[in-house]
C-alpha cells in the first residue's frame, strides 16, 4: 500500500497496566487492540485521512462500547512517518507525565459530543480517580511554571543526553545552538538519535531546556509538522481567517490576544507565532518579553516601541548593527523568539504590497495626471471644446456643452465635469448648479424620461431644443399615444 502523507495513525496507552502500543482496531469489548510496535507494518494499523470524519467515528465507537474508556490515552503519529517516529513515541507515552511538553500536540482529544458519554461511563463504572479522567498533558500543566530566566548549565546532565538521545553538547556550542538553548530559545533543526531497546532511530527536530519544578533540567524536543495546526483552537482562542492569513504569510499573529493558561486558568495576554521551522504554534506572556529601546546601533521612537508591544510589525526600517552593517528590515515581536526579530521576506512583501496598492491606484486615476490633478482634454464625445471649456474642465468647474445630442439624436445641452469619487469625468443633462437648463426641460423630460406634455403629447417626433409645443400644424395634427405621465 502506497503511504499517503495525508494519513495518520494512531498509538494507545492503558493507563492502569501502563502498556503501549500500536491501535489495529477495536476488540468486542470496544477496548482498542493493542499492538506491539516492533511486530506491527504499517498496512496493519488503522489510518485516518485528516479532515475526514473516521477518526471522530472511531472514538465514538470506542466511547459507547468500552466500559471504561478513561483507562486509555490515544496519540497521532504520520502515517509515513511511523517506522521512524512511531517507536519514539511510543517511549515516550510510557511516561506522559514526565513528557507532556513532547506529546501535547500528538495527543487525540476526545470529540466534544462524546464527552457526556465519557462522565455517564465512568459514573455508571462508579470511578473514583476524578484525576484520572483528565488528559495526561492537563495534569502535567497543573504544577508546570514557564520560566523565562537562563539556565543554568551545571545541572544538564550532558552524559545522560549524549546516551539518550545522541546530543552532543560541543556540536551544539559549535553552531550556536547551545546558547539560544541556555537562553530559553530553540536550536535549528538537528538530527537526535534516540536510543530505545538498543536501536537508535534518527529523528528530525529542534531542540530546547525545560527546567522542571526540581530544577532538573531537561532536552524537549520539537519535531516537525507538515503545517500548523490554525482549525484547532489554541490555549481558550480560535483563529479568525485573518489570523490565519497572517500567521501562514508572516509566521506572527500580528496582536496582542488573551489566552488561557492550562495549569492555572488565568488569562494571559500573549504575542502568538508559528515555528517556521517545524510548523508548531507557540505563544509567550507579553509580560515575558522585554523589547529593548535599540536594534544594534539603531534607536527606536517611542511610536515604534508602542507598536511592536501591540504585536505589530513595524514599517521596513533602516538597522545598522553593533558592526555598523546597514540592513532594511522589518521588525515585529516573535512568541518564538521571545522578543523583536526581523521578519523573513517582510521587506519585500511590504513593497509587492505597496505596488499592487499603486498600481490600482492608477488604474481608478486614468484621468488624472501622476501629480494627482485633472488630466485636460479637447472634446468629449467627439465634440470639440472651447479653450475656456477646457480650462473650467480641469479647474473641476461645470462645462456647459451646448451642441450634444440626447438619445433620440435631437441636439441638447449636457453638462460636463469632473467627478473626484468616481475619479472620471461625468455628464449630465441636469446643471448641477441649478436644474435641467430651461430650454431642454421639456426635450429632456420627453425624450430622456418618457413624461408626457400635454401640448405636444400627439407630436410622433423627438422633440427639439427649447420646444415646448408643436412647431407647425402638420406636427399639431401628428397623432401619438402618450408614453408616460403627465409632465
Amino acid at each position: 500500500m502506497a503511504k499517503d502523507q495525508t494519513e495518520e495513525v494512531l498509538i494507545v496507552r492503558n493507563n492502569e497496566t501502563g502498556q503501549v502500543g500500536a491501535v489495529t482496531g477495536l476488540n468486542e469489548d470496544g477496548t482498542p487492540k493493542i499492538t506491539d510496535p516492533m511486530f506491527v507494518t504499517l498496512e496493519d494499523l488503522v489510518k485516518f485521512k485528516k479532515g475526514q470524519n473516521p477518526l471522530e467515528a472511531f472514538l465514538s465507537n470506542f466511547v459507547r462500547q468500552c466500559k471504561n474508556p478513561t483507562m486509555f490515552g490515544f496519540f497521532k503519529v504520520p502515517a509515513d512517518r511511523y517506522d521512524c517516529v512511531g517507536m519514539a513515541m511510543c517511549d515516550f507515552i510510557k511516561d506522559p507525565e514526565t513528557n507532556a511538553e513532547i506529546l501535547k500536540d500528538f495527543k487525540v482529544d476526545v470529540p466534544q459530543q462524546t464527552q457526556t458519554n465519557i462522565k455517564e461511563q465512568a459514573q455508571e463504572n462508579n470511578a473514583t480517580d476524578t484525576q484520572a479522567q483528565k488528559p495526561v498533558e492537563e495534569q502535567a500543566a497543573q504544577t508546570e511554571q514557564p520560566k523565562y530566566h537562563a539556565i543554568d548549565e551545571s545541572k544538564i546532565d550532558w552524559t545522560m543526553l549524549k546516551k539518550k538521545w545522541g546530543i552532543d553538547r560541543d556540536q551544539l556550542e559549535k553552531s550556536g545552538d547551545l546558547r539560544e538553548m541556555l537562553y530559553n530559545r530553540k536550536s535549528q533543526i538537528v538530527t537526535v538519535t534516540p536510543n530505545f531497546g538498543g536501536e537508535k532511530f534518527p529523528i528530525d527536530a529542534r531542540l530546547s531546556f525545560r527546567t522542571d519544578a526540581d530544577g532538573n533540567v531537561k532536552v524537549v524536543p520539537h519535531f516537525i509538522h507538515r503545517e500548523p495546526k490554525l482549525d484547532q483552537e489554541f490555549e481558550g482562542y480560535k483563529f479568525t481567517k485573518e489570523d490565519k492569513e497572517a500567521l501562514k504569510t508572516t509566521g506572527n499573529l500580528g496582536k496582542v490576544v488573551d489566552l488561557v493558561d492550562k495549569a492555572t486558568g488565568e488569562v494571559k495576554p500573549s504575542y502568538v507565532s508559528v515555528d517556521r521551522l517545524t510548523n508548531e504554534i507557540v505563544s509567550v506572556p507579553v509580560k515575558a518579553v522585554f523589547i529593548k529601546d535599540t536594534i544594534g546601533q539603531t534607536k527606536l521612537t517611542m511610536a515604534e516601541i508602542s507598536e511592536l508591544k501591540k504585536g505589530k510589525a513595524l514599517p521596513p526600517k533602516q538597522i545598522t548593527d553593533k558592526n555598523g552593517k546597514t540592513y532594511n528590515v522589518v521588525l515585529q515581536v516573535s512568541a518564538d523568539r521571545k522578543g523583536v526579530e526581523f521578519v523573513p521576506g517582510g521587506v519585500r512583501r511590504q513593497e509587492q504590497s505597496q505596488q499592487q496598492g499603486n498600481s490600482q491606484g492608477q488604474q481608478q486615476s486614468s484621468w488624472l495626471t501622476k501629480d494627482g490633478n485633472i488630466k485636460p482634454i479637447t472634446k468629449w464625445a467627439g465634440v470639440p471644446m472651447t479653450p475656456q471649456q477646457q480650462a473650467d474642465y480641469t479647474a473641476g468647474k461645470v462645462v456647459e456643452m451646448t451642441n450634444m445630442v440626447d438619445k433620440q439624436g435631437q441636439k441638447c445641452t449636457v453638462y460636463l465635469q469632473f467627478n473626484p469619487e468616481k475619479q472620471r469625468p461625468t455628464t449630465s443633462l441636469n446643471d448641477p448648479r441649478v436644474k435641467v437648463a430651461e430650454e431642454s426641460k421639456t426635450q429632456k423630460a420627453v425624450n430622456n424620461d418618457g413624461l408626457t406634455n400635454e401640448a405636444t403629447k400627439h407630436v410622433a417626433e423627438p422633440l427639439q431644443k427649447y420646444q415646448t409645443a408643436p412647431k407647425d400644424e402638420n406636427q399639431a395634427k401628428q397623432q401619438r399615444k402618450p408614453k408616460g405621465p403627465k409632465l
